[in-house]
């Protein structure tokens, strides 16, 4: 897995749709948003469940990774993403971890072929119950994967999708990755310690999404979709594609509105069937955009109208025995730069 014996495995299945859905989920969000993971108590081996009741298990590295059919005999094993824990909340019957995701899994040296992963498979989930004295899908102690964290996203998503695509759980189905937000002068925006993106008032916020199947089925007719609060983030471009191919990329464009406070609102970007396609496992990518004031923009416009009400009021406070040509001109120039920060300085940002 990692060298650090701390580090923490969290393997998700397929036993049930959401978990499946969180598997397409840590693939499609960008580095620094959040995702929950969630397991009964049971499934959690002693050293991590002490850990979290102590509270200690904050700021822990983990490795998240595909499982299925571990019962069988063959399981199919496929690690697709790094991520830190930020939290574990405890109860009576589960543990549910909020994990803020970091690079994406290398896989050179994985196997690419079916029955190469299914072989890997075996021999870690051998080595994961000798270790833990039986199956866990949360673990400190589990045999290396051969897999590394990437410095290339693009690269390190296609290989897990494509060996992911193998498995007939997502073998129908579409993977989809939003790259890092932008602003419209190209510049990467940022998600805070709780897995929030920042933006600033009336500055377009740009986000690409690639998209990747094993298969492509004409009769399934997937659509990919872009949704806000349609208030403080609405979307400017189209907010919905529709997929007729196996690979593709999409543009969409936010717009945070102009605003005298912070507020948060939440971007969703789904990929699912436009009728009822059981095979397809949905996709959805969720984060939470706090838009702040653009404290610049503030200063500019609280400056500008300060000096258009003085010059406008400037010819009351001459009087009469000022020069006429110095008052018309003082209310002139005045009531153009009011008139100058109400279009212009509430207009986007160019």
């Amino acid at each position: 897995m990692v060298a650090d014996s701390k580090a923490l495995l969290l393997l998700s299945s397929n036993v049930r749709r959401q978990y499946a859905e969180d598997i397409l989920t840590a693939l499609a969000l960008p580095a620094g948003a959040t995702i929950r993971f969630r397991y009964r108590s049971d499934y959690v081996v002693a050293p991590v469940d002490r850990d979290v009741a102590k509270n200690e298990i904050k700021g822990t590295k983990a490795l998240l990774a595909f499982i299925a059919d571990h019962e069988t005999g063959h399981p199919f094993v496929v690690p697709v993403r790094y991520a830190t824990v930020v939290s574990a909340e405890p109860s009576e019957t589960a543990v549910i971890f909020r994990l803020q995701l970091d690079e994406y899994v290398a896989l050179d040296r994985y196997p690419i072929d079916l029955d190469g992963i299914l072989e890997l498979g075996k021999k870690f989930v051998d080595g994961l119950e000798a270790s833990n004295k039986g199956y866990y899908p949360v673990v400190y102690s589990a045999p290396d994967l051969p897999a590394k964290a990437s410095d290339d996203d693009s690269q390190a998503w296609q290989q897990a999708v494509e060996r992911l695509a193998l498995h007939p759980t997502f073998a129908e189905s579409y993977f989809i990755r939003l790259s890092p937000p932008l602003n419209q002068k190209g510049e990467h925006l940022q998600f805070d310690s709780d897995g929030r993106l920042c933006v600033v008032d009336q500055q377009s916020v740009r986000i690409t999404v690639t998209l990747y199947s094993g298969t492509y089925n004409p009769d399934v007719k997937p659509v990919l979709s872009c949704a806000t609060d349609g208030t403080f983030l609405r979307v400017s471009s189209d907010d919905e594609y529709r997929v007729a191919l196996r690979y593709d990329s999409v543009e969409f464009w936010l717009h945070p509105a102009s605003l005298s406070y912070e507020t948060l609102s939440r971007l969703t970007i789904s990929l699912a069937s436009s009728s009822d396609y059981p095979k397809l496992v949905p996709a959805h990518a969720r984060f939470s955009v706090v838009v702040r004031k653009s404290r610049s923009m503030l200063l500019a416009r609280i400056g500008s109208t300060s000096l258009g009400a003085l010059l406008v009021a400037l010819p009351a406070i001459l009087g009469p025995s000022a020069a006429l040509e110095l008052r018309i001109g003082s209310a002139v120039a005045g009531a153009a730069l009011l008139a100058v920060t109400s279009i212009v300085l509430s207009s986007p940002l160019k």
